[in-house]
This record gives C-alpha cells, structure tokens and sequence, in this order.
C-alpha cells in the first residue's frame, strides 16, 4: 500500500507547479548527524518529485534548499531548480554550520536570494507556482511557522523519522 500512495501523490504534482524552498537548520542543537539525516532527506524528496522540465517548464515541481544558522551563517546550497544532477552535487558538498540558530534571518535571506534575484530583485519563483518553505528544525524557533495551519506541521520522535515511508508519503502528500 504505501507504494501506491507514493505514486498517487507523485502524480498529484505532475501537472501543478510547485516551488518549494527547504530551510534546513545548521545549528549546534540539531547535531551533525540529524543534519546528514535531513539533507538525505531533501535529496530524497527531489528524487520522488516530478520535477520540472527546465527553468521555464510551467508545471511540476522545482526546489532550493538553504541551510542557516546565526544571522551571518546563511548558505544557499542550491537556488530553486529542477535539475537532479545539480541537486545531488550541491548535497554531497554540503558542509554542516554547527552554529547558532536565526530563523528570522533565514526566511529574509531566503526571500532575497532564492525566491528573488539578490541582483535585482527580479522573481526567481514562478508566478504560477504555489511556492512552499519548508523548515527543518528541532523546534526551537521563537517563532510560529505554521501560520495556525496545524496540518502544515510534521513533528516526528527524531530525524530517523524523516526516512520513513509513513512520515515521507504524508510530506510527499501535502508537498503535492
């Protein structure tokens, strides 16, 4: 059965765009293990996406990850794109912060440099795509980024969880 929910929610994002942004969590807190465990995560959700075609492919999905940390750590380790390869090259270089934690200064840096040109602020998202952020964190925010969407909230017991079929068909499921 979870086989074909997997497919049933794939298919689901196949003629919906969708740009979805990763906020990953650098700081001390989380530990280099749970990082590893939630970049492979990312990774895996770009290889059960339907991705885009191309930059200018109006349909399926594309995605950026951004790793942060204090407000002077912020790393945008891929922008949003639809490219497997290039997704697959940027997670097996990424280096853990093991710094602090600044969410605010996250989603500012996110919007300016992944959603937006930091040249010009040109829109890199597409105008027709549902754009989603995507924070993975231990929960120790300081702030409610949920926005009172309760079902747009997935805690689970440790990052292990994050590979679970269960946990990772649900997450496919909303995603789409």
């Amino acid at each position: 059965m979870p086989t074909l929910w997997t497919e049933l929610a794939v298919a689901q994002c196949t003629q919906r765009p969708v740009d979805v942004v990763f906020l990953l969590d650098g700081s001390e807190r989380i530990g280099e293990q749970n990082f590893h465990s939630a970049h492979h995560f990312v990774e895996e959700v770009a290889r059960q996406l339907t991705l885009a075609r191309s930059n200018s492919d109006n349909m399926n999905a594309r995605i950026a990850l951004l790793q942060y940390g204090s407000e002077r750590d912020q790393d945008v380790v891929f922008p949003l794109t639809y490219n497997l390869t290039e997704i697959s090259n940027a997670l097996a270089q990424i280096k853990y912060l093991d710094s602090s934690s600044n969410i605010g200064s996250a989603i500012i840096h996110a919007i300016n440099n992944i959603v937006l040109s930091p040249g010009d602020g040109q829109r890199l998202a597409r105008r027709n795509a549902e754009l989603s952020f995507v924070f993975i964190t231990d929960g120790i925010t300081g702030m409610k980024l949920g926005l009172g969407d309760r079902a747009a909230i997935f805690r689970e017991k440790d990052y292990d969880s994050l590979s679970q079929p269960s946990f990772f068909d649900r997450f496919i499921r909303w995603i789409c």
